[in-house]
């Protein structure tokens, strides 16, 4: 989801944090927002765990731009009777945001067998969140609460070298994409076979040219998008020119965590978190806020436990500070972030919660749903 960039000018090794390369100088009044909302209202329908429902007319013709355009290359087609689990009367996207503070509190919260497992940012969280409510069996509450995703566990070491983002250019920004994008699949598709699923891979649209798609509409450089996955066609879009602006050609690290993010979204539709999530706002519209904010920090959550099989390997074993800096400045909101627009969560939450994906290592570690309060500010 957006992005923003965050006030702070302090130096790391060799780098220096995103409010430079923003171009905004740092302001915190001049960070991208939260985008404009996208997702119609639900459907009023009876969700009932196991039943398919056929997907709307609409996910079906939308035009795809991929192959030779916008410099994307396009998922395998779904099975013609690839159905969800839950309502899919509408599509969204989700965006992810840039800006964000430093984790300052650790949250409650349970411990992790992996967390001796590797490498960890010794000041960061590493817990497993239990839920205290027992929802109705079988309702998207206690899908949510209680979704096979949580038990698949972590994603292994993944032999995966970053490149070189060189000047940020289309070029250097697709060839990084693309590698990082094969490690990603290469992880979570093992992870998705314990549960049973054998979805295509998510396609990849990088462009610095108007698109469309059942999503909508978006400009490069619009200053609302840096990344997102729209859940209509399974596919992840990034606006590279934004991308340069935000972070430069140096802050691969925010690439990282940027794109993991999206991912983040795709494990969520896999799983049909995304599909019990509609189903229990349509019947609870008063909390589209708050599970708004679990959702995303979820996603972030899910980047963490990717970072952890890659850290390795990328490497970043060796700049942990450098990766909760930026987990911790680089996303989400402040506090001066109206109510009524808390969509992401504050920055310090969004770092939160991608150091605790990290730590754990485990899926378990990003029941958001689970999460107090206190977590999802």
């Amino acid at each position: 989801m957006p992005v923003r960039p965050a006030n702070s000018h302090i130096e790391l090794k060799g780098q220096r944090h995103v409010s430079t390369p923003y171009g905004y100088d740092g302001r915190p009044q001049d960070r991208v927002g939260a985008p404009p909302g996208v997702l119609p209202p639900p459907q009023q329908v009876q969700w009932q765990p196991g039943t398919q429902y056929p997907p709307p007319a609409q996910y079906g013709g939308q035009p795809y731009y991929g192959p030779g355009q916008f410099n994307g290359f396009q998922p395998p087609k779904r099975r013609g009777s690839a159905i969800r689990l839950v309502l899919i009367g509408f599509f969204s996207v989700a965006f992810l945001g840039i800006a964000l503070a430093v984790v300052g509190v650790l949250l409650t919260g349970g411990s992790s067998s992996a967390d001796a497992a590797g490498p960890q940012i010794v000041d960061g969280p590493s817990v497993v969140p239990t839920a205290k409510t027992n929802a109705p069996k079988g309702s998207p509450e206690d899908y949510l609460l209680n979704a096979p995703i949580y038990k698949v566990g972590g994603l292994g070491e993944l032999d995966c070298k970053a490149e070189n983002l060189g000047d940020g250019s289309l070029a250097a920004q697709k060839v990084y994409y693309e590698k990082l994008f094969k490690c990603l699949n290469d992880g979570w598709r093992p992870a998705f076979a314990k549960m049973g699923k054998h979805e295509p891979d998510p396609g990849l649209v990088v462009f610095d040219k108007p698109v469309d798609g059942p999503c909508g509409h978006f400009e490069p450089l619009s200053g609302r998008v840096l990344a997102f996955y729209c859940f209509g066609n399974h596919v992840m879009y990034t606006d590279v020119a934004q991308m340069n602006k935000a972070f430069g050609p140096k802050q691969d690290l925010a690439y990282l965590m940027t794109i993991a993010h999206e991912y983040g979204h795709h494990v969520q539709s896999v799983s049909d978190l995304f599909y019990a999530r509609q189903a229990y706002l349509a019947d609870h519209p008063d909390e589209k806020l708050e599970s708004s904010r679990r959702n995303e920090l979820q996603a972030s959550c899910f980047a963490g436990v990717f970072s952890r099989a890659v850290e390795k390997s990328y490497p970043f074993t060796s700049r942990l500070k450098e990766f909760e800096f930026q987990a911790s400045n680089s996303f989400g909101e402040t506090p001066k972030t109206p109510p009524s627009e808390r969509t992401h969560g504050l920055a310090t939450s969004q770092g939160y919660w991608i150091v605790n994906g990290l730590n754990v290592g485990e899926t378990k570690a990003c029941n958001t749903y689970a999460a107090t309060q206190s977590q999802i500010k």
